[in-house]
């Protein structure tokens, strides 16, 4: 049977990406559609065929016939929203950043481990097929991992976003992306943060930090170097991920194409179109809630990537690298 979702908050992100992948999905059903904004939530229903359209998100929490919920709302929304839910028995997709402070992922870590329900984070660059592939050819390897990750694009032009009070800034809103996706590549546990940024293309907001560029420490000696901003050319590809072992590369260029040096065989990879996971994403998350077992992405990997953010911009202000201890934030021990 199609899970029965309903998605919270019909703004652009939801209507381009999980609205259209929801309503073209046999494995979803959509239920009821959720806006503060009356008109956006009515006209969301109609294109996407949802049986209902609400203004109050509390309405679907208590509607039984509700099984999942995405959360798609501005970031200073999602934290309360998503312990809100889990406490409502849903499962629950919520777009990243799962929260926009360290005191916001202890209470969501409870909540899951009481209720037991499905839950993930919108981390769906994991999902993509370059990103399965580029952790293929890293199993088993001997020696730490050196990564270069690029995300710079034009500038950005949502100033909510950028808001540290209702998106957090860049660091908060995009970079999460990057710590999860280095994370995910390198399998061991975060240790160290250090970076060096500012306000380079915003001054009208001069409180946010907008680029930076940031060191990550691994607790098996990998080693991660992030820039992230939104200055030069929008003609110059978003994203380029650099991976390096032993004697051997792997290269993932804006998740259209991978190449690999140094390994025995063909094992690289040109897709017709970008491929950022978003579709399997869907797939994987229906068949964990069929199953009754966690997601690929858990609350634990959405809190990792919040502490980063927030220790990131800590390190911009003083000057200094920041611990990350990530077991002591939720109460839980890693693996």
């Amino acid at each position: 049977m199609p899970v029965q979702s309903a998605v919270i908050g019909c703004g652009n992100f939801a209507r381009y990406i999980h609205l259209p992948n929801i309503a073209s999905s046999p494995d979803y059903h959509l239920y009821a559609v959720v806006d503060a904004d009356y008109t956006r939530a009515r006209d969301a229903a109609r294109e996407f065929g949802a049986d209902n359209f609400l203004t109050d998100y509390q309405s679907v929490l208590a509607d039984s016939k509700v099984e999942l919920v995405f959360i798609c709302t501005p970031h200073n929304q999602h934290a309360q929203m998503a312990v809100d839910a889990v406490n409502a028995g849903k499962h629950v997709l919520v777009e990243k950043p799962m929260a926009m402070k360290i005191s916001e992922l202890r209470p969501i870590a409870e909540a899951v481990r009481k209720q037991g329900v499905t839950f993930t984070v919108g981390f769906n660059r994991r999902y993509s097929s370059l990103s399965r592939k580029a952790k293929q050819l890293l199993d088993g390897r001997e020696y730490p991992l050196l990564i270069n990750y690029r995300m710079v694009n034009d500038i950005v032009r949502h100033p909510w976003a950028l808001d540290v009070e209702v998106g957090g800034g860049r660091l908060i809103s995009e970079a999460v992306h990057l710590f999860d996706m280095c994370s995910f590549l390198v399998g061991s546990e975060l240790v160290r943060i250090h970076a060096e940024g500012g306000n380079l293309s915003h001054p009208e907001i001069p409180e946010t930090q907008d680029n930076a560029v940031i060191t990550l420490g691994f607790a098996d000696s990998s080693i991660a170097g992030i820039t992230i901003g939104d200055l030069g050319s929008s003609d110059y590809p978003k994203e380029r991920v650099e991976l390096f072992l032993g004697e051997r590369t792997v290269l993932i260029d804006d998740y259209q194409l991978l190449e690999a040096y140094g390994f025995s065989g063909e094992h690289s990879l040109a897709l017709p179109e970008v491929d950022k996971g978003f579709v399997q994403e869907l797939v994987e998350l229906a068949a964990a809630i069929r199953d009754h077992r966690p997601a690929p992405i858990t609350e634990i990997d959405g809190a990792r990537a919040t502490l980063c953010a927030v220790k990131a911009i800590e390190a911009i202000k003083t000057g200094h690298a920041q611990t990350l201890n990530l077991a002591a934030v939720v109460e839980q021990k890693m693996n």
